[in-house]
């Protein structure tokens, strides 16, 4: 199957998003948070219900926390460089660090790995989630509207449902609780309509976005850094660690290889993070995407 065949799917959701914003004008705010305080927390707990952590997560959540860290740190310097204001770093940051690695990263593995990579790319979609759902509306909330403290920042943070809905997600699953038959049918119906809707969103933002106002010198940094650089951190990180011919580093490889992720333009768009920088970069990367990942492919 080809990366054309793959990603078809998800530029059309685009693409509605992009046409019904043309023609119809949307409180955008209003469906961001019906995403975020609605259908995200259920699809954060599905994902963390449904699949068990193992030791293996936390291999992979080192891996992952030290691409995101040393991500950070790149952006803050290129932020520092370019001399942007807050607004700017933190949406540089949200585009930057958090990647598309469940609805475009999870096929991709699967149609081009395997079964035995698409369970490590599940494992990755998990903690690339948390990461997200805890530091990413960290970094959102602290870059919006205001001067606020850290504390009130953090406090922002944890009126998130998302966060604690995966919390209790894991709980449950740990604890091995069941849920009644109805209840996870209910669960599943409103998880599954989350990232439609975060898709849908992305093309109202962009529907909003004038191709002559695009900044293509911080956006085509943000998609250098999220296609190439990004992979690159992996590869060394995992050869490194000596798992650099395996399945699971050639996973790690390819998923740090994805474009930014979609839910970064919902956070964006909520805490009024410079959301067009955001759509932008997401947009672009996703475009780009298409001719980097089957270079890395063939590399891997």
């Amino acid at each position: 199957m080809s990366f054309l065949t793959i990603l078809l799917p998800i530029f059309s959701v685009f693409a509605i998003g992009y046409g019904i914003g043309k023609f119809k004008k949307l409180d955008i705010k209003s469906l961001s948070f019906v995403a975020i305080y609605v259908l995200c927390p259920f699809l954060g707990f599905e994902t963390f219900y449904a699949n068990a952590l193992t030791s293996r997560h936390l291999y992979i959540f080192a891996v992952i926390g030290l691409l995101v860290f040393v991500l950070v740190v790149l952006i803050l310097l290129i932020s520092r460089f370019l001399q942007v204001e807050k607004k700017r770093k933190h949406a540089m940051l949200l585009s930057g660090v958090f990647l598309n690695g469940g609805n475009l990263g999870v096929p991709v593995v699967l149609f081009t790995i395997g079964e035995e990579g698409f369970i490590y790319a599940l494992m990755i979609m998990v903690v690339m989630d948390l990461l997200m759902n805890s530091l990413g509306i960290y970094i959102a909330a602290s870059g919006g509207d205001g001067a606020i403290t850290k504390k009130e920042s953090l406090i922002r943070t944890v009126k998130v449902p998302i966060l604690w809905a995966s919390i209790v997600g894991i709980l449950l699953n740990q604890l091995a609780i069941p849920l009644p038959v109805q209840v996870e049918d209910m669960i599943v119906l409103l998880a599954d309509a989350a990232i439609p809707l975060v898709m849908i969103v992305l093309g109202l933002q962009l529907a909003t976005i004038k191709i002559r106002s695009i900044e293509f010198r911080p956006v085509g940094i943000m998609v250098l850094l999220r296609l190439v650089i990004s992979p690159l951190i992996a590869f060394a990180i995992v050869s490194l660690m000596g798992i650099g011919d395996t399945v699971l580093g050639t996973v790690l490889v390819l998923i740090a290889a994805m474009p930014s992720a979609a839910n970064t333009t919902i956070f964006s768009v909520q805490f009024n993070v410079d959301p067009d920088f955001v759509s932008a970069t997401t947009l672009l990367s996703t475009i780009v995407s298409l001719f980097t990942l089957p270079i890395w492919l063939t590399i891997l």
